[in-house]
């Protein structure tokens, strides 16, 4: 690097460069037309600076700030509108304690002069010359021999497009598949003022105590999600107490038919919930039943417990329209109120199922259905066809059921959006009982798949607890 031009003024921090660099302009061989200078070299790192950075330009280069002062133009302000969120959200309200901008913009902001790093300068890289080789003789070549042909892989394994599988993801039996789709499709619509009140389209439960393995699910059917109404059955599964002392109830509810979609999903849960609050509370004494078998003294109990919960779900506790009275209804279109008490007591020899309404509590023992609320065969595992509808006893007011814990045994409770189809379509039957079949009980997502069986005809509400017995 040479000095262009006669050394100017020096000063005392340029004394070094012109001490080592000297010579009048136009007397260097390499630079015979140069002039001279004045400047210094941080003058001209500055310049060369503000090349790459815009912050390193001199202060007079940038251009001065637009605007007015907020505490100079107070005349003009604009008061502040109204957003959709306050309008939205009326108990929204801006924090006293936040500035706003006029007082953002009266402190001053300390700006610190930017450091500036010299540029690394790195060495070139001289690569190494190549040495071309000497040419060579190239030999004849030969023939190549032609390669063996590799047969070509199947569609399905050279990346083909994904197709659908041809097994449905949610199985039915009979010759031609239900009407509706077989997954959610329509969701109900909600109120911004009662979100509290929706219902999923499907809940799924289950529990592992002493000997018992529980599954519990809940679905909402076909023609429902096909009309975007919600889930009226409810499903609630709870326990009260530890060790000895302990009980796990599981309810299932679900209104009268005719009954209004939205008030019925309420009524079933305020149902399940009261009745589940009532059996908490007499948690020691039937803890204490349930281990003795006392059959007279839990079905007494148990009886007033369920007639006084359902009682909500046939609308006797208020005035509702839509709900007729149950003299008006046939017997299976009445409101559905069963449960299914269990003790933590590895001792308990006895579970109690009680309900009201149509139903069913089934037993799979050894093959055989066994439809244990009347307390018969409901389908011969040999083909012969069931008992015919005419043959199935009348529905009771309340029905109860002390069933011993068998080992192998797989008890059932469901809703009528499940025990019908068990009751009336034998293949449905026999693909519960085959999947069922092994010796571990199935986990909670593959119950779940199970219970969704589809068969033509029905399309309600699917609620189901299942009791595996170690």
């Amino acid at each position: 690097m040479n000095e262009q031009g006669a050394p100017g003024p020096t000063r005392s921090d340029d004394a070094w460069w012109h001490t080592v660099y000297t010579g009048p302009a136009g007397t260097l061989p390499d630079t015979p037309d140069a002039v001279a200078d004045t400047t210094s070299v941080d003058d001209w790192f500055t310049a060369a600076a503000g090349l790459f950075d815009p912050r390193h330009r001199p202060a007079e280069d940038t251009p001065p700030p637009t605007g007015t002062d907020p505490d100079t133009d107070t005349a003009h302000a604009v008061p502040p509108q109204r957003s959709w969120a306050e309008a939205a959200w009326p108990e929204l309200r801006p924090t006293e304690d936040a500035p706003d901008g006029g007082a953002r913009d009266e402190q001053p902001h300390s700006v610190e002069p930017p450091v500036v790093q010299p540029p690394v300068v790195e060495p070139p890289v001289v690569e190494p010359p190549v040495l071309a080789k000497p040419p060579r003789a190239e030999a004849p070549r030969a023939e190549a021999a032609p390669e063996p042909e590799v047969p070509s892989a199947p569609p399905s394994e050279r990346g083909a497009p994904w197709r659908e599988p041809e097994t449905p993801t949610v199985p039915h039996v009979g010759e031609r598949p239900p009407t509706y789709a077989a997954e959610p499709t329509a969701l109900p619509v909600s109120d911004p003022d009662a979100l509290g009140a929706i219902v999923p389209d499907t809940a799924v439960d289950g529990a592992r105590f002493a000997t018992t393995t529980l599954r519990a699910v809940s679905i909402r059917g076909d023609s429902a999600r096909y009309r975007g109404e919600p889930r009226r059955d409810a499903l609630l599964t709870v326990r009260f107490g530890d060790a000895e002392d302990g009980l796990v109830l599981t309810v299932l509810a679900g209104p009268a038919r005719p009954a209004d979609a939205g008030w019925g999903s309420a009524a079933a849960t305020d149902a399940a919930r009261q009745l589940a609050a009532a059996i908490g509370r007499s948690r020691a004494e039937l803890a204490a039943d349930l281990r003795a078998g006392a059959r007279d003294r839990l079905r007494y109990g148990l009886q007033r417990i369920a007639l006084q919960a359902a009682a909500r779900l046939r609308g006797e506790t208020g005035s509702v329209e839509d709900v007729p009275p149950a003299e008006a209804l046939p017997p299976e279109e009445t409101a559905s109120l069963h449960c299914l008490l269990m003790s933590t007591d590895p001792a308990a020899t006895h579970r109690a199922a009680f309900g009201t309404g149509p139903g069913g509590l089934y037993l799979l023992r050894s093959g055989h259905w066994i439809d244990a609320y009347a307390a018969r065969l409901l389908h011969h595992p040999d083909g012969q066809p069931p008992l015919p509808p005419a043959a199935r006893p009348a529905l009771r007011p309340f029905r109860f059921r002390l069933v011993p814990a068998t080992a192998g045994d797989i008890l059932l409770l469901c809703t009528p959006g499940l025990a019908d189809p068990i009751a009336e379509e034998p293949a449905v039957a026999h693909f519960l009982s085959s999947h069922w079949a092994h010796p571990h009980p199935p986990g909670t997502v593959d119950f779940l798949r199970q219970i969704q069986v589809r068969a033509k005809g029905y399309a309600d509400d699917r609620t189901a607890a299942a009791v595996w017995t170690d």
